[in-house]
């Protein structure tokens, strides 16, 4: 009796920590680009949306898609991510996850006039 009254809260702790694939989070604020740019996700050539935390910030390449997120060529976003890191990711997968809370501005950037 006394081994089942230690098991049982051990094991109702173990089952919240494997529910659902993902460990820890925390809201960023990001912003998006008006443009993908050709990368390489593994052995597949694939375009990426760009990101930053910062406008004065160079861009960096977002390989996975982002939950809840309907982005459109031609507009820059900032976005309210909730980052998610994923527990035990498949090997070729990234280990954080991103789903948009709130899109915080939408503006469409004008693309510079062509020689």
């Amino acid at each position: 009796m006394r081994n089942a009254l230690i098991a049982l809260p051990l094991l109702a702790l173990a089952a919240c920590a494997t529910t659902g694939g993902h460990h820890g989070s925390r809201e960023r604020l990001v912003y998006i680009a008006a443009e993908k740019v050709p990368c390489s996700a593994g052995a597949m050539q694939t375009e990426c949306l760009q990101y930053r935390e910062q406008p004065s910030q160079p861009w960096q390449l977002n390989y996975a898609p982002i939950e809840n997120f309907d982005w459109k060529p031609g507009n820059e976003y900032l976005v309210k991510v909730t980052e998610l890191e994923v527990k035990n990711p498949p090997a070729d997968a990234s280990r954080v996850h991103w789903r948009v809370e709130k899109i915080v501005e939408q503006h469409p950037v004008d693309k510079p006039p062509t020689p």
